[in-house]
């Protein structure tokens, strides 16, 4: 969603004249801060922003596509990646504080994608189980477009969230979970299934 597009939906909403100058001195704000905080991330789409400084660590590949929101206040997220390594968030997505994502291998994360508070996305589990000088493989994580993780949710190597699904607060994601679902528990298990065809997502 560009900024035009943000303020012609606040104006419908009727804002007042001074929230809404409020609001575009945020965004942009948010913007020029961008600049300074994402000098490490290796492609940064136009209308990044960042409230708060996120923690950066990119040794690989890092890619923030238009319009993604990365929220720091009132705790730093982490994005990381290994050498070799290729992390992909796709427009529009939002990351919120707390966020923790660590890629070792590939990890993508599709358009309009929202990440709740101290929520984690690993494709490495980094130790095996009984021999813990070992490190096991990786494996890619994949989360289409519109999905939504809830707060303090842990999505584990090797999984795919299907376009649309929503995955529950607290949940650990250890398989794949299907398109239009919602899932969670420890493991996340499907609740509930959404008819595609009444699902409403802006044209890509």
């Amino acid at each position: 969603m560009t900024a035009w597009s943000k303020f012609r939906r606040d104006r419908e909403k009727g804002l007042s004249p001074l929230h809404l100058v409020g609001k575009g001195l945020a965004f942009a704000q948010q913007v020029a801060t961008s600049k300074l905080y994402l000098r490490g991330v290796s492609e940064v789409g136009p209308g990044v922003r960042t409230a708060g400084r996120p923690h950066i660590e990119n040794a690989g590949f890092m890619s923030l596509g238009p319009n993604v929101m990365l929220k720091s206040i009132p705790a730093q997220l982490e994005l990381a990646t290994e050498r070799g390594a290729r992390l992909t968030i796709g427009a529009d997505s939002i990351i919120t504080y707390g966020a923790n994502i660590g890629c070792t291998e590939r990890i993508t994360i599709g358009k309009r994608c929202l990440i709740g508070p101290y929520s984690m996305i690993i494709d490495c589990s980094f130790h095996e189980l009984l021999d813990r000088s070992k490190r096991p493989p990786s494996r890619p994580v994949t989360l289409e477009d519109d999905v939504w993780i809830g707060a303090k949710v842990s999505v584990l190597p090797g999984v795919t969230i299907g376009r649309g699904s929503v995955i529950g607060a607290g949940s650990v994601v250890t398989k794949d979970v299907p398109a239009y679902c919602v899932a969670m528990g420890m493991p996340a298990k499907v609740v509930k299934t959404f008819d595609p065809a009444d699902f409403v997502a802006p044209n890509d």
